[in-house]
């Protein structure tokens, strides 16, 4: 009996077991999906493709003017009454070519472009230029820069939409 009660037991926590194991949401494990990577320290260059030679080109540009870095603008008043601020900086444990040009204070969720319908869009775009006119203002050149555009996903997502759409590529 307890022989026949325990092959019984085994049997169906064995069953039980397969099924957990069956219908468990399956979690990917490898770094390398997108979906499964930590963005918050995502850069540029895993973004995008960029050549060797404009990545060593904005490396020695970067580091002629790291000391002119960060410039930061707080309350920045745009047309449409969002008053963003500008950060642009770098981070030590960034790659040697990368710049932060991030714009804080308007809304990413919504990556509309049309800037009628969306008034983040027209305070993000007087926000950029104003960002590299801060730029020029320290002889920087911004066209020799690589920018990183946000720590999240979505940020960076949104503002290259919205820079595709606008045309405001330095």
């Amino acid at each position: 009996m307890n022989k026949k009660f325990f092959l019984i037991a085994a049997g169906i926590s064995l069953f039980i077991l397969i099924l957990v194991l069956i219908l468990s949401p399956k979690k990917n494990l490898n770094p390398a999906d997108p979906a499964q990577r930590d963005d918050s320290r995502a850069t540029r260059t895993e973004l995008i493709d960029l050549s060797k030679e404009k990545r060593n080109q904005a490396m020695i540009y970067v580091e002629s003017i790291e000391k002119k870095l960060p410039l930061y603008l707080e309350n920045f008043k745009t047309s449409v009454g969002i008053t963003p601020s500008i950060n642009i900086y770098r981070v030590g444990d960034d790659e040697a070519e990368i710049v932060r040009l991030e714009i804080y204070g308007l809304s990413y969720l919504n990556s509309d472009s049309d800037e009628k319908k969306n008034p983040n869009v027209t305070a993000y775009k007087e926000s950029y230029a104003k960002a590299l006119e801060m730029l020029e203002s320290q002889n920087i050149d911004p066209k020799k820069l690589i920018f990183i555009y946000g720590d999240k996903e979505y940020v960076r997502q949104t503002t290259q939409i919205w820079i595709d759409a606008l045309k405001l590529h330095p």
